[in-house]
């Protein structure tokens, strides 16, 4: 692939994406003091993005703008090199999904990314719940920097090849010994059964901590998967950072999270705030993938944190937020605090930042006197095209992308995907990959990403194609029920995946940022009852205004179906859930009857699920006739016969069938009926009324003025925020009683 060499100056965005400055400095301080000023890179959610990518991306203001080029690791790689070099008092800080997110990162269980990150000089990094979408194994042998590290399984052993340490090109002063790079994958260390050589996964060669993870069962002395914390000495200033990884991850597939054990966090906070306060830290950060909901409250519960870098929600806090326990304010970004906000932090408010995938990359500026910070900066820089690719990452990452794209013979390197129960790829077994990724798939005159908490233009259009494309053939598969073929789909309100702009092509590596793990693609029948109550606990899992009860992620994208919900006024004991009403093919849901539903089958999952929904029946797969081409024909097959439960201990047993339909092959399929192949606003515009907020407690459940308004001003120390990190329901939900909604 030809990766763009951008020859503009470097600029800085600020107030106007016209402000040009020769670097990434740091705004001049209020105040005139003698301390130390230390900076904090802060990078998250990178999903394994390899390359530069069409993005909207938010001006400080709240208001937004679409951009063909954003991110990649060149871009990021700029930033961060040109902060280092105006302040040599920097760490840099990662936190959240860095492997997972990507073709390139699935296709080579991460290494992909990791043999590109590994020359970023990340200082210390806490992984996120998607960093755990390859089984514990290869967390565990990725990861981990003391044992069990567990033989690489059979199945991931053909990704894990795909590239290893002896094979990365070695580019002077990125690569190079004398740059420090480092590079290691785990094999002796899995006696007495050892991972072959060659078929490791490439380790981070950076510290990696987490204080919520455990192994499931004790290990002698270690029952931590990861260290806590560390600590670092900057210019005399000793920084602890504590990690909290995300705590969600026995809520996903089954299989990301055998062997171990996650918490919360809020426990064990208390005991290592003292730990690393008695070590002689003087600035505590703490570093989380809970979630921005959670890691505000935490930031207001616990006054010796100082720093709470967010990640998980894909939130962009243009102004940093100063969090205490008795409120939260958002910060002007570009301008100095005011006297309430120098208040507040006196007193022991957090400074909490977030940023958003590879589109941003932040910069907190601290003026830390006598051990505490008097002053701060903060700014969320875009990686727009104004910032200019690291020629020597460039480089890097062109090589990494070079068997994913065609060669001067137009040929392309197989790669296959084989979830757990698969084994050692014989043939064409699992998710095959035969094409480039910058194939043109199809086109779009409207605005494809995921960017609203309800209802999207991107989940509209992937749940549609789920159910044009599997109807038919369950329509004729001759099952007593199914003569009416698919009544649902819906499709997972993930946060992740590329945006694709109006007016241009859609790109199989589009597809894959949106769907980059490897489910198959099922039918079962459902209750109407079971289904209404998925969907009402999803609600809630977003939308709680306890935040350690939120899920994260936003609602599904729904095909064949309405809904009118409450979200001001409900639930309550009476009136149900969340959902005043829905409909299916037009009419209202019958709790009694059975409807056929299409979606996706996280592998290793019980055989009565589809699409985080349970409690299913006549469960079936689609297959096709032939893996490598996802227009071949399909067929609807029974789940492969099981010996005991789907998950044995470590073993997983193959559900699927071998060549399973996979969600972007009906993706593919999906475009090539649509005319032009051509996703059109007019069936797919933003806002196309399938979700409806009411307010159920005046007659005729009226709609609210728009079908996004979640009292998002009133409820949230920033009004841009996609999701409502206080939640959305009766003020009484939080815990107090009175007029507050913002505790």
């Amino acid at each position: 692939m030809k990766l763009l060499k951008q020859s503009c100056t470097v600029r800085r965005t600020l107030l106007s994406t016209a402000l040009a400055l020769g670097a990434f400095a740091p705004q001049a301080f209020a105040g005139s003091y003698d301390g130390t000023q230390i900076t904090l890179v802060e990078m998250g959610d990178l999903h394994g993005t390899l390359v530069s990518h069409a993005a909207v991306l938010k001006n400080p203001d709240g208001s937004e703008r679409q951009v063909e080029q954003s991110g990649g690791l060149a871009r990021l790689k700029t930033v961060v090199n040109t902060i280092r070099a105006d302040n040599s008092n920097t760490l840099v800080l990662s936190v959240g999904d860095l492997t997972h997110g990507s073709a390139e990162g699935m296709f080579t269980v991460g290494d992909a990314m990791m043999a590109a990150i590994n020359a970023m000089g990340i200082d210390v990094f806490t992984p996120g719940n998607w960093d755990f979408g390859y089984g514990a194994g290869v967390f565990r042998n990725r990861f981990a920097s003391r044992p069990p590290f567990p033989t690489i399984p059979p199945n991931i052993r053909p990704m894990a090849a795909k590239i290893s340490c002896a094979d990365i090109p070695v580019i002077s002063g990125l690569t190079d010994s004398a740059s420090g790079y480092a590079c290691s994958e785990n094999t002796a260390n899995t006696r007495p059964n050892p991972t072959p050589e060659g078929f490791g996964v490439i380790k981070a060669n950076f510290p990696v901590i987490s204080a919520n993870l455990y192994n499931d069962a004790p290990v002698p002395n270690h029952n931590r998967v990861l260290d806590p914390y560390k600590i670092f000495t900057v210019d005399g200033v000793k920084i602890a950072v504590i990690g909290l990884t995300a705590a969600i991850v026995p809520q996903q597939a089954d299989t990301f999270n055998i062997g171990l054990r996650f918490t919360q966090g809020v426990e064990e906070l208390p005991g290592l705030l003292k730990e690393v306060k008695a070590l002689g830290a003087d600035i505590v950060v703490v570093q989380s993938e809970l979630g921005m909901s959670q890691n505000l409250k935490l930031a207001a519960s616990f006054k010796d944190i100082d720093v709470m870098y967010s990640a998980h929600t894909h939130e962009v806090t243009s102004g940093a937020l100063l969090a205490r326990r008795d409120q939260t304010v958002r910060t002007t970004p570009g301008q100095p605090l005011n006297r309430k906000e120098r208040s507040m932090l006196r007193h022991g408010a957090a400074i909490v930042v977030e940023t958003n995938r590879d589109m941003y990359v932040g910069r907190l500026d601290l003026n830390v006197d006598r051990g505490h910070i008097v002053d701060f900066t903060w700014e969320a820089i875009p990686t727009d095209a104004s910032i200019a690719e690291d020629e020597k990452m460039a480089k890097l990452v062109e090589w990494v992308e070079e068997p994913f794209v065609a060669g001067k013979d137009g040929k392309v390197e197989r790669h296959t995907f084989m979830p757990g129960g698969y084994g050692m790829n014989t043939g064409a077994r699992g998710l095959q990959l035969t094409d480039d990724l910058d194939t043109v798939v199809g086109h779009t005159d409207t605005l494809l990403l995921r960017h609203h908490v309800l209802e999207d233009t991107l989940n509209n259009f992937i749940a549609d194609a789920i159910r044009e494309v599997t109807d038919p053939i369950v329509a004729a598969s001759g099952i007593p029920g199914w003569e009416n073929g698919v009544d649902i789909s819906m499709a997972n309100g993930f946060r992740f995946g590329n945006a694709v702009l109006p007016g241009q092509d859609i790109t199989l590596r589009d597809l894959y940022t949106w769907f980059p793990i490897a489910p198959a693609v099922n039918v079962g029948d459902f209750s109407g009852q079971s289904i209404q109550k998925s969907l009402d606990t999803i609600l809630g899992a977003v939308f709680d205004r306890n935040p350690f009860l939120q899920r994260g992620g936003w609602y599904l994208g729904l095909s064949n179906m309405t809904q009118k919900i409450d979200l001001r006024n409900r639930p309550f004991s009476s009136s149900g859930g969340r959902i005043v009403q829905t409909t299916i093919g037009g009419a209202p849901l019958d709790l009694s009857k059975r409807y056929v539903f299409a979606s996706c089958y996280g592998h290793g999952n019980p055989l009565d699920e589809v699409c985080r929904t349970s409690g299913g029946a006549n469960f079936r797969f689609f297959a096709l006739a032939d893996g490598d081409d996802y227009s071949s024909a399909l067929a609807l097959v029974d789940p492969q016969p099981l010996n005991g439960p789907v998950i044995q201990g470590a073993r997983v047993q193959q559900v699927a069938p071998d060549n399973f339909l996979h969600p972007v092959h009906a993706l593919r399929r999906y475009l090539d009926s649509l005319p032009g192949r051509m996703v059109s606003e007019a069936q797919f515009g933003a806002n196309r009324g399938r979700v409806t907020t009411v307010d159920s407690s005046i007659s005729g459940n009226p709609a609210e003025d728009s079908a996004l308004q979640i009292d998002q001003p009133n409820n949230t120390p920033d009004p841009t925020f996609v999701q409502p990190p206080f939640g959305a329901g009766p003020k009484f939900f939080s815990g107090r009683l009175g007029d507050r909604v913002d505790d």
